[in-house]
């Protein structure tokens, strides 16, 4: 099984960054299963019914989210009905589906969306125990895990806590691709950040004078988008038979 996992995709030059790349990369890396995290693809937060058609029109299988999932006014209802997965360490009585199970040639394939808790705002669940609590009920040949999570330190303590529990887990959030794809010792595939798909020279993909502006002056502002300029694609291949992990990086 080739799944290939798409990074952060960030708003209008994210969806473009992906319309003309993604086919190029499938065809390459012989991806057979596609994940992509749609935490920011609308507006930068969260996901519309209309855009995630758009991704499974084009050869989408799942989509994550992150701490976004709940921004957008019709998520709701995508939330409870399609192949999207919102962190599954919300508390009690959130709405929508913790991690998502499909079938492909005989296998099942199971994704989980959790969110970190270092230096994130949400009120949420201990990522850790609410991964023991889903691991006694899923039963796959498959489990991939999207922690979208801001500190390393966190993503390695759950990676390796996870090691030979599940088949894979990578981190998204800080859209910021990181080298360490690796092979933990019985067998799990990891790293630490795809990165995001959008604006190459954006600020996380914030407007460039936007974000230097609000270094300078201290004051907080809603973060606008770079809506112009080179594109970038990062995602990773899992090869969760050969158990292989590859980077794929593209800049303009």
């Amino acid at each position: 099984m080739r799944v290939l996992f798409v990074g952060d995709i960030y708003m209008d030059m994210g969806r473009l960054a992906f319309q003309k790349y993604f086919e190029q990369v499938k065809r390459q890396t012989k991806a057979q299963f596609v994940i992509v995290n749609g935490e920011n693809i609308a507006t930068g937060n969260g996901i519309t019914e209309t855009i995630y058609k758009e991704l499974m029109s084009q050869g989408v299988n799942i989509v994550t989210l992150g701490n976004h999932a709940y921004t957008q006014r019709d998520s709701i209802d995508l939330l409870e009905k399609g192949n999207i997965c919102r962190p599954a360490n919300y508390g009690v009585g959130a709405k929508g589906k913790e991690y998502v199970t499909l079938s492909y040639n005989g296998k099942k394939i199971t994704v989980i969306n959790l969110l970190g808790r270092v230096f994130m705002k949400d009120q949420i669940d201990n990522p850790f125990t609410k991964m023991d609590t889903l691991l006694a009920q899923i039963d796959s040949d498959y489990i991939i895990v999207d922690f979208h999570a801001e500190a390393t330190s966190e993503k390695y303590a759950l990676a390796n806590y996870l090691d030979g529990r599940v088949s894979a887990m990578v981190g998204t959030h800080t859209h910021v691709p990181t080298a360490d794809s690796i092979v933990f010792p019985k067998g799990m595939l990891y790293l630490s950040d795809v990165g995001m798909t959008g604006t190459k020279y954006g600020i996380i993909g914030g407007e460039i004078k936007q974000g230097i502006r609000k270094f300078l002056s201290g004051v907080p502002e809603r973060v606008n988008p770079e809506n112009s300029g080179p594109l970038q694609f990062n995602a990773v291949l899992l090869d969760l038979e050969q158990r292989k992990i590859e980077r794929i990086n593209i800049y303009e």
